[in-house]
């Protein structure tokens, strides 16, 4: 992992004004900036739309111009969510993973671990930006304070509470909420939609504007689920098992044992193996029965989010084969070694999908499932989508 050198976010557009209240933002980022004795973290939240990026963007040209900042880092949770920062401007956005920790590999076995260093990039920052962190959780927070950098943190409140132990950055009140819809997005049919699903108003059936639609699930829609430029999102894992094994067989593969060329997603961190919750990745070849742990497969793999070489992991089976089974596998009973977790990544639960989008995503509406969540749920899962957007509505 090398250690490109991150420069100031390009602005969207030189002749960008801000609102009152992101220039009030503004000033507060700088304020707390020149403070070198206060608070390590700035948190920026804001729903989809109000300018958070904008907003830090234009911070950061501040910080440049009147306070010597020149190398800023900025890193987001996911590869995903990189992609789409690089995609808006900032050319070297990286994971938080490749921007704190450097592969190691082991002379004797070959395994390539990651540990903390004082060579990775963060070590030359001047300040550095999270994006999409709402699932870091302490372990990776704690990592990135030990750097002693200034850490700006941009948040969406509006999406579902992170699980135990996630939303290390953003379990607080906001140093600023951004409120204001911008200009610019509002014209944005994903905006549109998220804005009535986070007040709780229902989806207008039929709408459809620029590659953004919603229809109701039935049998003459469900094709569009099975698109292969698509990541579906759903809510339950009986679901989530329905739809991965009709993937799956459409794409001709069959079998609970992952083929090569598969689609998966990690379901558990581990540091050591630069592995994290939510990760994607591809089967180089099809899983294989490892030779030295009694039940486990062995799997050679390649993530999206890490650079570097292709990963050969001890898997445990049982999620691979819940979809199968209608949930009911268990873990392998072994002590004292620690298997990876994965599952097939064709379609997967929102809170999955969290930290990450997509350039085009399809919704299986099963909002109901969260009760007073279900407002934040489709919020979220209608934000994953980056461009295209087909919102699947459940018959009440």
């Amino acid at each position: 992992m090398s250690a490109v050198l991150s420069r100031v976010p390009a602005l969207p557009s030189p002749n960008i004004i801000p609102s009152g209240e992101q220039s009030g933002a503004i000033s507060d980022i700088v304020s707390w900036y020149r403070d070198r004795r206060g608070r390590q973290e700035f948190y920026v939240a804001g729903f989809a739309g109000v300018g958070k990026s904008v907003t830090a963007n234009l911070a950061i040209e501040e910080l440049k111009a009147t306070c010597g900042v020149r190398n800023v880092r900025t890193a987001a949770y996911t590869g995903k969510a990189a992609s789409v920062l690089r995609k808006k401007g900032v050319e070297c956005a990286q994971t938080i993973h490749s921007l704190i920790y450097t592969a190691v590999e082991d002379e004797e076995t070959g395994e390539v671990h990651f540990i903390l260093s004082d060579d990775s990039p963060a070590a030359d920052a001047d300040l550095i930006v999270l994006d999409e962190v709402s699932m870091v959780n302490k372990e990776i927070a704690d990592d990135l304070r030990s750097f002693g950098k200034k850490i700006l943190v941009l948040g969406d409140p509006g999406q579902l509470p992170p699980v135990s132990g996630e939303g290390a950055f953003t379990n607080r009140e906001p140093d600023v909420f951004l409120r204001e819809i911008h200009r610019q997005a509002a014209g944005s049919p994903i905006i549109e939609l998220a804005t009535l699903a986070r007040q709780g108003k229902p989806l207008p059936k039929g709408y459809e504007k620029d590659g953004v639609r919603v229809l109701p699930l039935t049998k003459e829609s469900q094709p569009l689920i099975y698109r292969e430029e698509t990541q579906p999102i759903c809510g339950l894992n009986r679901v989530r098992w329905v739809y991965n094994q009709r993937i799956r067989k459409l794409r001709g593969f069959e079998g609970e044992t992952p083929q090569a060329g598969e689609k998966i997603i990690c379901c558990r961190n581990n540091r050591d193996t630069g592995l994290f919750n939510g990760g994607m990745g591809t089967t180089l070849a099809a899983a294989s029965e490892h030779e030295k742990l009694r039940g486990a497969w062995l799997m050679d793999v390649r993530m999206e989010d890490l650079r570097g070489p292709n990963l050969q992991l001890a898997v445990d089976p049982y999620l691979f084969r819940r979809n199968f089974t209608n949930g009911h596998a268990e873990k392998l009973p072994l002590r004292g070694t620690r298997l990876e977790e994965f599952d097939f990544g064709y379609t997967i639960t929102c809170h999955k999908a969290q930290g990450s989008s997509w350039d085009d995503v399809t919704v299986i509406d099963d909002s109901s499932a969260f009760r007073d969540n279900r407002n934040l749920w489709k919020y979220t899962a209608i934000t994953r989508a980056e461009r295209g957007l087909t919102v699947l509505l459940r018959e009440s």
